[in-house]
């Protein structure tokens, strides 16, 4: 159940990113780019789901998406840099 945790915690990331996932008629998730360009696909029982899980973010990462997910540490980082910038 662990790689099931792990896909849907993919699929909330690259939704609050602005990526569209949607789920077919045979259970596949299909990723789509803020575009709306199809990308990759993950299969409701993957045979290998550790390979597939990481297919699934190469092609992702390939497409724009940061994978993995930035840690609080790093936004709160990111947030501070983006306020020193913006001061005169």
């Amino acid at each position: 159940m662990g790689r099931e945790d792990d896909i849907d915690k993919l699929i909330d990331w690259a939704v609050s990113q602005g990526w569209s996932v949607t789920t077919d008629s045979k259970g596949y998730r299909r990723f789509y780019t803020p575009a709306g360009e199809y990308v990759v696909r993950y299969p409701k029982t993957p045979s290998n789901p550790r390979g597939r899980l990481h297919d699934v973010k190469r092609a992702l990462k390939a497409n724009g998406l940061e994978v993995p997910p930035p840690s609080k540490t790093e936004l709160r980082r990111r947030a501070r840099q983006q306020g020193k910038e913006g001061q005169p």
